[in-house]
Parts: structure tokens; sequence; C-alpha cells
């Protein structure tokens, strides 16, 4: 279990890797977009629109990686003080219904991108079609409900295993 907790890692990693390109695209588009409006009067057409795209992704691929570093919160303050086999397995349920969540909004965005892709759905001033953002938020949905479920087989399994237990219980916050 531990060296899937690796693995899990680097998948959530090179998934980050998503986002971290598109703080830098932002970033830079619209920097450009400010310079050459103050300094040409000429603004960089679309520049919102790619923004806005850019940030739909850039924000989606940040959620496994926040999960597998344990950035996101827990309500583990009550639960910590329980006996192991209760604290785990309501642990558990508590990952069980956030991985639901994320794979239900996978689901959804599948959706969304049979829905952009029946109707041609467009940007509003690049008219760039909108499925290929969409395809990357059904991406991001889907790793962020492998990292919730990987924990959640973790903190099932902590019920019965000290070192997984130790594991899971190092990343609760006093």
């Amino acid at each position: 279990m531990i060296k899937l907790g690796k693995f899990m890692d680097r998948f959530s990693s090179i998934i980050s890797l998503l986002s971290y390109a598109g703080v830098v695209a932002i970033m830079l588009v619209n920097v450009a977009d400010i310079l050459m409006n103050k300094l040409w009067h000429k603004p960089i057409f679309g520049a919102t629109d790619i923004t806005e795209q850019l940030l739909l992704c850039t924000v989606l691929a940040s959620f496994a990686y926040g999960q597998s570093k344990k950035a996101h919160i827990n309500m583990t303050m009550i639960i910590k003080h329980l006996p192991r086999v209760v604290k785990f397995p309501l642990f558990g349920l508590m990952g069980l219904l956030s991985t639901a969540t994320a794979a239900f909004m996978g689901y959804a965005a599948i959706l969304q991108v049979q829905n952009a892709l029946a109707i041609d759905m467009k940007t509003e001033v690049l008219y760039m079609p909108k499925w290929p953002f969409y395809v990357v938020e059904v991406v991001c949905l889907f790793a962020l409900a492998l990292v919730l479920l990987y924990d959640t087989i973790m903190a099932f399994a902590a019920t019965g295993n000290k070192k997984i237990e130790e594991a899971v219980v190092s990343t609760w916050n006093d």
C-alpha cells in the first residue's frame, strides 16, 4: 500500500504540471496584454478568453496534487480521539464520500464535454472550441478521485495495520 502511495504522489505530480504550466501561461498572456495595451494601445485580442479557459485547467489540475500532499482540510479534530475501530472507518467513510463526489463531478464533466461537442460550444471572443479544456477538466477530476480513493483505502486499512495507521495519522494536524 505504501508503494502505491509513492506512485500516487508521482501521478498527482505529473497532473500538477498542467497547473504550473497554466499559471505561467496566464501570467505571460496577462502581462503581455497589459504591456501592449499601455505601450501601444493594442491589447491582445481574446486575452480574457485564453485566461478564462486556462484558469479552469489550472485550478482543477492542482486538486489531486493538493490531496496527495494532504493540503486539503480534513475534519480530524474530533475523530482523532476516538478508538481505532471507530476512528478509521469513520475517516474512511468521509474519504469515500469525497471520492464519490469527485467521481460524480468527473462524470458531470464528461457530460459537459458531450454537450460542448454537440452544440459546438465556443469561447465568446476567439471562438475557440471549449471541449478540449473540458477534457482536461475530466482528467483532473478523475485524477482527484483516484488520489481520494487511495486515501480512503488507506484509512480503512489503518483499522487493522499499525504501519498504515502511522502513515494515515502522520498527516493529521494537532
